[in-house]
């Protein structure tokens, strides 16, 4: 009795560690099968943007709208360094020009770029809208291989 005891607890163990290698390659398959499809989101993502790149920059070209952006950002920056000059002296305790240089220089790089970002928005919202639009071709093309649809 003992015997068969043994024999049906290694047999359990075969039995599990053979299921445990099938969940394992299912996984592992799972994984790969994400990381293809990962990989094919992105690539259509660069290509969408690329394209819609390309025809914005036939439109006018890239150096033009960035000089122009350029100059509409240097007041907006100018201003946000003043107040970050201002704010880094108040608030420093002993009123040194270092603090305060430093807050103007945080407040002109934010300044400058969030008035680039507001400056550009047309150019860079064309080129997420053309992402965007491969992205959902490749998201509608992977549910399609997972659910075909028979109209038969």
């Amino acid at each position: 009795m003992l015997r068969s005891l043994r024999s049906g607890i290694a047999i359990t163990r075969v039995l599990a560690l053979r299921d445990r290698s099938v969940r394992e390659m299912n996984v592992e398959g799972w994984v790969r099968s994400g990381m293809a499809y990962a990989w094919d989101v992105l690539r259509s993502a660069v290509e969408g943007a690329r394209s819609a790149g390309e025809q914005i920059r036939e439109e006018e070209s890239s150096r033009s709208v960035l000089m122009r952006s350029a100059r509409i950002s240097l007041v907006p920056s100018v201003t946000v360094a003043s107040l970050g000059l201002a704010a880094g002296y108040w608030l420093s305790k002993r009123k040194h020009a270092q603090g305060a240089v430093a807050f103007g220089l945080l407040g002109a790089v934010i300044g400058f770029a969030g008035s680039m970002a507001w400056a550009t928005r047309h150019m860079t919202g064309g080129i997420a809208r053309g992402a965007l639009q491969n992205v959902n071709v490749a998201r509608d093309a992977h549910w399609l291989t997972k659910h075909p649809v028979d109209y038969a």
